[in-house]
């Protein structure tokens, strides 16, 4: 398999289960068998900076081209290891997520393409946990850990709805959510055109575009090569905007309805007090304790989740219903809708092939995207 940009090789290990991109077909073994070639097995060397990991290796005399062997620490079957043709270069750069391991070789060709050399020294390469990335867009995504909290709202809650019923909610996997919407210009990178009605502010959040065309720009995204990406579920987003809080924003409780000044969300979020009609560019105003910008106001943003009643038993990573007409969306936005649909706890419901000037979205990195 030849390539030319950024590969992610891995997938997380143990608890950080990671859905890795497919690279190429199986090919020998990581064994002692010498080669009947006379060429020499290239010298790798290998440099690690962050995530981003650097192979080189010299010129060896008679080789056309050379490929990466890699197969996930700890090796465990020969079925497992995987390659890749990097033509005639001599060093390849590649793009690992954190908490990956794998063992890496080089081996040099000739040009019949069946004479190959020895395995060079084989390499473990491990890529510790880190809180947050960035990838290749410059979409920043910060880690979020497991943990067990109480969705919905209390009844006391002002202007709560009936249909935020609190109930206990177990995220068993970590994830890594991005720290802001995707914004005007993140998307037309990717899908080469701008949708949003308030198109001309690269940095502010896209809107207008549908869940069908959200599940299409992930599509593509999930084409680049570095990682997998998907939307988070109802439960990962409501976790995730919470940041341990119990209120009903993550800075504070609710004093206002409407249009109102609400001191707290004034703080955290664009909604239609201070929006003046329109979004603005994200990550203006403060973040929660997990790092996320705008988890109220600005934009609604799509979740994974068909709409449906909650359960009122204690749940382990909820997916939503199997089917239904709704897809859910949350966080409110710089609409007419007041404060307390920017709470924390507030379910919206759209249908999903439908677009609106005031719903984005925002993505997740992990391992069970849909």
């Amino acid at each position: 398999m030849k390539t030319t940009n950024l590969i992610t090789l891995c997938v997380f290990l143990a608890t950080f289960l990671v859905g890795g991109v497919a690279l190429a077909d199986d090919s020998g073994v990581f064994d002692s068998v010498s080669s009947d070639s006379a060429l020499e097995a290239p010298k790798l060397t290998v440099a690690i900076d962050g995530v981003k990991v650097t192979l080189s290796w010299n010129n060896v005399t008679g080789a056309s081209y050379y490929v990466v062997h890699y197969a996930q620490a700890p090796y465990d079957h020969p079925g497992t290891i995987k390659t890749i043709d990097v033509d005639e270069k001599t060093s390849a750069v590649y793009n690992l997520f954190p908490g990956c391991a794998y063992h890496v070789a080089v081996k040099a060709c000739d040009a019949s393409g069946f004479n190959c050399s020895d395995y060079s020294i084989i390499h473990d390469v491990k890529i510790p946990i880190v809180s947050s990335f960035k990838n290749s867009l410059g979409q920043e995504f910060k880690l979020i850990p497991a943990g067990t909290f109480t969705m919905g709202s209390p009844t006391s809650e002002l202007g709560r709805n009936d249909d935020e019923t609190q109930h206990q909610v177990t995220l068993t996997q970590p994830f890594y959510m991005q720290t802001t919407e995707v914004t005007q210009a993140q998307w037309e990178t990717v899908m080469g055109s701008n949708p949003s009605s308030f198109s001309g502010c690269p940095t502010c959040s896209v809107e207008q575009v549908s869940w069908n065309d959200v599940k299409a720009f992930i599509t593509k995204m999930n084409t680049l090569g570095e990682g997998t990406y998907g939307l988070p579920t109802e439960a990962q987003w409501e976790y995730a905007a919470r940041a341990g809080s119990t209120t009903a924003f993550y800075n504070g409780g609710i004093t206002e309805l409407g249009c109102r000044l609400d001191a707290n969300l004034n703080a955290i979020g664009w909604y239609c007090h201070n929006s003046g009609g329109k979004t603005h560019t994200v990550a203006g105003k403060t973040p929660n304790a997990w790092g996320l910008y705008d988890m109220s106001g600005n934009v609604w943003e799509w979740c994974s989740d068909w709409f449906g009643a909650y359960s009122n038993s204690p749940t382990e990573d909820p997916q939503g219903p199997s089917t239904g007409s709704f897809r859910v969306v949350r966080g409110g936005s710089w609409y007419y809708y007041g404060s307390a649909f920017c709470r924390s706890a507030c379910r919206g419901n759209l249908t999903p092939y439908y677009r609106y000037g005031y719903v984005g979205f925002r993505l997740v990195f992990s391992s069970d995207q849909q």
